[in-house]
């Protein structure tokens, strides 16, 4: 599908595009090596929810669009069509480093929580009649603490919301050429859907996984009642992997620096 060409002829319907644009952008979240990698490890690192999987896919959707429009303003006026790859590297660096400082905070988070101090087990042994309902109602609390801490997933709102911001800083180059060329017709609403259109589609294939790992995950809870268990330190492990994640793209974009 040479959706550049359309665009040229004008012999497309904008509506047409809109739906060619949707397809692509769905296409570009599939392609190896996208965010989609950082979005499902994101989820299953800190056992996410379906909200968070949706959070996750809009929030990549609006700095793509946003990236996108920043980076064809600098290529209209600087005259370089290969801006955005030479840029590339440098939006690697800020992923890196944003996403590095996620998982150190979700180690710190999980580090002050170790260190708190643990009153569960008073009471534990000791069969003073009275001193029943209270432990009972102790347990219960610590039961549902427990359960807010690790069931809802490790990450916070913010957390949520940068980790996703990040998956949008590396734009698709057939996006940046359709708004360029789009703005060079003088069709700038054009652009605006197309980028827009582009950018639904990946998000919605973000959406998509994130919500296939959640799914899979609350699945793993009802099927095998015990997994519980198995996610006591889910918030050092997301953040190990989180932090790896934002180590390896660092590593990448150093690499891919301009000599």
């Amino acid at each position: 599908m040479d959706i550049v060409s359309l665009i040229e002829s004008g012999s497309a319907s904008v509506a047409y595009l809109a739906l060619a644009g949707l397809f692509l952008g769905g296409l570009h979240g599939l392609e190896p090596g996208h965010s989609k990698t950082m979005m499902a490890a994101f989820i299953i690192a800190v056992r996410g929810t379906v909200t968070q999987a949706v959070l996750l896919g809009i929030s990549a959707a609006i700095s793509h669009s946003l990236i996108v429009w920043l980076l064809a303003a600098l290529a209209l006026k600087y005259g370089d069509e290969l801006i955005g790859e030479k840029l590339e590297p440098y939006l690697l660096l800020v992923s890196a480093i944003i996403i590095s400082a996620i998982g150190l905070t979700m180690l710190w988070r999980f580090h002050r929580r170790r260190r708190a101090p643990r009153h569960h087990h008073h009471g534990h042994g000791h069969h003073h009649g009275h001193g029943h309902e209270g432990d009972d109602a102790h347990a219960w609390a610590h039961a549902k603490e427990i359960e807010k801490r690790f069931t809802g997933g490790g990450a916070t709102f913010a957390q949520t919301v940068s980790f996703g911001l990040t998956g949008g800083l590396i734009p698709c180059p057939a996006a940046i050429t359709v708004l360029l060329l789009c703005l060079h017709i003088g069709q700038v609403g054009l652009g605006i859907t197309l980028v827009a259109a582009f950018s639904i589609g990946l998000a919605l294939t973000l959406v998509l996984v994130g919500v296939a790992a959640a799914a899979g995950l609350n699945y793993a809870r009802q099927r095998f009642g015990n997994v519980d268990r198995l996610y006591r330190a889910a918030p050092f492990a997301s953040g190990i992997l989180i932090l790896a994640i934002g180590v390896y793209l660092g590593y990448s974009g150093f690499i891919h620096l301009p000599a």
